[in-house]
């Protein structure tokens, strides 16, 4: 979705592609946990009711097992007003690496593969908040994008034209909370979350951000830097 582009990425311009790369060296992103998450599939016999009834057995077995607070989600991808049963995300906010052992081994002892079959392993980022409004709900509408910096950008090169966009998110009362993370194997990979109490609220932030003149110039700055795919809406659902 372009608009989500616009939003996604602000960045300042280098004077040239070297200084970019020494900028990167001691201007990096401050991340403060992990999230990672598989892509699961529904069997041709189960429904979406059949993830429900899982999901509290899941959820009591897989809480024994790790001792920080660890965040646990499904996802479920929204088209218009509707959701799309048949696929989904389950997604992980960790601190340890072995919490990933843990929520595999969880799965499996579960047998919930006869439920939904899901990627061989998880797919792990470091992430930070780079806007957080504390949008504190069980479920949430979450528009994920997945970008990739042009030859020569990283983040650093985005970092400053970043806390303006910041600014005018405050200045604006603007709902909304911005996740940023990069690949743990491949920091030019980026992606990039935007999380609405609900879908009302992401249509009013849509026509508030858009009226602003700022938008203008993000996008330009964000066509100089990245190049991202088509984002995707899943409503969210906190489940531990």
């Amino acid at each position: 979705m372009a608009f989500i582009c616009i939003v996604s990425l602000i960045g300042c311009q280098g004077d040239s592609k070297n200084s970019n790369l020494e900028l990167s060296n001691f201007i990096k992103p401050d991340f403060s946990f992990k999230q990672s998450s598989l892509n699961c599939l529904l069997e041709s016999n189960k429904t979406l009711n059949s993830v429900e009834q899982f999901i509290p057995k899941f959820v009591d077995s897989f809480s024994k097992t790790v001792v920080t607070a660890e965040e646990l989600y499904f996802l479920f991808p929204v088209e218009g007003d509707k959701i799309d049963i048949m696929s989904f995300k389950i997604m992980l906010r960790h601190s340890e690496a072995i919490t990933l052992d843990k929520l595999s081994l969880t799965l499996t002892a579960l047998n919930f593969d006869s439920i939904a079959k899901c990627q061989n392993s998880l797919a792990s980022s470091n992430a930070l908040w780079l806007f957080d409004q504390n949008i504190d709900s069980s479920s949430v509408i979450s528009e994920i994008l997945d970008c990739e910096y042009l030859d020569g950008f990283n983040f650093a090169t985005m970092k400053l034209v970043l806390e303006q966009f910041t600014d005018a998110m405050i200045k604006h009362n603007l709902r909304v909370d911005i996740l940023y993370s990069e690949k743990e194997l491949a920091s030019s990979n980026f992606q990039w979350t935007n999380i609405f109490p609900s879908l009302e609220t992401r249509k009013d932030f849509v026509k508030s951000w858009q009226a602003l003149e700022i938008s203008k110039e993000i996008q330009e700055l964000l066509l100089e830097q990245s190049v991202c795919q088509s984002s995707q809406a899943y409503r969210q659902y906190k489940v531990l």
